[in-house]
């Protein structure tokens, strides 16, 4: 079995062999691990800078290392151990692990959507404390984070989960969500294509469809947009009858069981 672990630089050292690499300073690098199945795609992880820890154990009939990285196959079992967490494991036929070096540039729009995260949610975490200053606050926060967001995509495109991993793609999609509708009709085309490349989920698609559909004054089709929380009020629906198919076919779930979780999360507010 082989094992590495990925630590918050990323120092992936089974893919640069030189053991004096350990004496040097490690530069943030992007580490990608795809498992396949059936010759297709079953699994696949971004580690990133700031990230923290994280083992990786891979066992297989055959492992190869090259100057590209690390591939095994046969009977390749994938076990994660982060930081507090129960191992997950994973099979599959093959597998491959490639690690680049990041430049200073590449290395700070990550850095800056990973801050993103927390502070698009340090102050509407609890809504039901919220004041006009509060929100004034929250919004002048939202308009940097847009700003920066859209230096990020001008460089580098839409930051899918490809080039940001899963979590930090999630953080700019919710900076999106926040910002202004001119933003969400800008750049509702390309998380459509990265939806259409596995590159985010349908269900962050189509809560973005139904914002912009909403603030255009339009019929949303997903049920993932409201009038008011207290009470609480869906907004209008289109073909209501087929609300909860177009729903599953996005990964949401039924309306029913949405409307209960929302109600549950304002009264425990």
């Amino acid at each position: 079995m082989k094992s590495f672990t990925c630590c918050t630089a990323l120092a992936v050292l089974l893919c640069l062999p030189d053991p004096s690499f350990a004496a040097e300073t490690p530069k943030p690098r992007r580490t990608t691990i795809s498992l396949l199945a059936n010759g297709k795609e079953i699994a696949g992880l971004v580690l990133l800078p700031g990230q923290g820890q994280r083992q990786i154990n891979v066992d297989a009939i055959r492992q190869d290392w090259s100057a590209e990285g690390f591939r095994a196959s046969g009977h390749v079992q994938l076990t994660m151990i982060t930081e507090n967490a129960t191992p997950i494991t994973l099979y599959g036929d093959d597998l491959t692990l490639r690690s680049e070096e990041l430049d200073a540039s590449e290395a700070q729009a990550l850095e800056d959507l990973r801050a993103m995260g927390a502070s698009d949610q340090s102050i509407r975490a609890n809504p039901a404390h919220l004041d006009k200053d509060a929100w004034a606050r929250q919004e002048a926060i939202d308009k940097a984070n847009m700003t920066r967001l859209a230096s990020i995509v001008k460089r580098y495109g839409w930051p899918g989960m490809r080039f940001a991993g899963a979590a930090y793609a999630k953080n700019a999609f919710m900076v999106l969500q926040h910002a202004d509708s001119a933003s969400q009709r800008t750049y509702l085309p390309l998380l459509r294509k990265a939806v259409s490349r596995g590159e985010m989920p349908a269900s962050d698609l189509a809560m973005l469809e139904d914002r912009v559909l909403k603030s255009d004054g339009k019929a949303q089709l997903y049920g993932t947009q409201y009038e008011s929380v207290a009470p609480l009020k869906l907004y209008l629906v289109a073909d209501p009858a087929r609300l909860d198919e177009r729903r599953r076919t996005v990964g949401l779930p039924p309306m029913e069981t949405q409307l209960q979780q929302m109600q549950q999360m304002y009264e425990s507010n």
